[in-house]
């Protein structure tokens, strides 16, 4: 799955909120990204396995962080793959 900072996700803990940073571990110990080695990302596609983390906050101002692992849905794509469906088909109306 593809995430990027701005993008609305719901984690494994049933918390929904737009990430604000994308942390990717450079140090085996170092599971959340946590350290100053880590690397600050802007996309990150979270097929490649790589350890680290989110930071994300929702509409009531909470922030909150989970392992790329805990991720369950990025929800900006899924809309945004809905409108895809959807304007193709109204481009296939006349099928």
């Amino acid at each position: 799955m593809i995430i990027n900072v701005g993008d609305t996700i719901k984690g494994n803990h049933g918390r929904t909120g737009e990430i604000i940073n994308i942390g990717i571990a450079t140090e085996v110990n170092d599971v959340a990204a946590e350290n100053d080695t880590a690397l600050n990302a802007k996309t990150y596609d979270t097929d490649l396995g790589y350890k680290g983390a989110v930071t994300y906050t929702n509409e009531q101002g909470g922030t909150y962080w989970c392992y790329f692992d805990q991720i369950e849905d990025n929800l900006t794509e899924k809309e945004k793959s809905d409108v895809d469906v959807q304007i193709n088909l109204e481009n296939e109306w006349w099928k």
